[in-house]
């Protein structure tokens, strides 16, 4: 059987096996609880922009409501179609603990007043309406972000903690029964081999 050859060396190997696996429990573990604290983060970050968003929403409205009372449903439309001036909003990707994360690189947006092609100025109603929309759609861009990242943490954490329960479980149960009967066999050819000296001390003093 297999228990009946396990030798000293193959006993010393599992043992350094299952040391290596504690070592890497523990670390996953405090992994793990670093991912739990920047979900914690992030979804605080995400409710606060979920908050400004609805705000923003609701000035939204008023402001175009006014605008469309100045210009007409027709001169909003042909707004629309000729503005321009838009900024892009600058991104990156980080990596944080193993998560790709995306981040705002670009600075704060100044007050932009938008000029539609052909010369004409718009009102300050409708001025006020664009500053509105755009606060907006940055707020929205940033929501969009922010949840984007909460998904991409909550699939690293499930992750490591697979591997955590895995070890925990799994792997090292199955080292520790492992070593149990590899240390049981070698006490029994221990016991078998001290009898047996016993035996024959005793038939020499005879």
């Amino acid at each position: 059987m297999a228990d009946d050859t396990a030798s000293k060396t193959e006993l010393l190997e599992h043992r350094v096996e299952r040391e290596l696996m504690r070592e890497g429990k523990s670390v996953l573990e405090e992994r793990r609880d670093l991912l739990a604290h920047m979900m914690l983060d992030q979804i605080r970050v995400t409710e606060d922009l979920v908050k400004q968003s609805d705000q923003l929403f609701t000035g939204v409205r008023g402001q175009v409501r006014r605008a469309m009372l100045r210009h007409g449903t027709g001169g909003i439309k042909r707004f629309a179609k000729t503005a321009t001036g838009i900024p892009d909003a600058g991104w990156s990707i980080a990596n944080r603990l193993g998560t790709l994360w995306l981040q705002h690189t670009a600075p704060e947006a100044p007050s932009v007043h938008l000029r539609p092609a052909g010369g004409w100025e718009i009102s300050v109603e409708l001025e006020l309406a664009v500053a509105a929309v755009g606060a907006l759609l940055r707020c929205l861009a940033d929501l969009a972000v922010a949840q984007n990242n909460l998904l991409r943490l909550v699939d690293v954490f499930r992750r490591t903690q697979r591997r955590v329960n895995a070890l925990d479980y799994i792997l090292l149960p199955e080292i520790n029964d492992r070593i149990r009967s590899m240390e049981e066999a070698m006490d029994e050819v221990e016991r078998d081999d001290l009898v047996r000296t016993l035996l024959i001390k005793r038939q020499q003093a005879q």
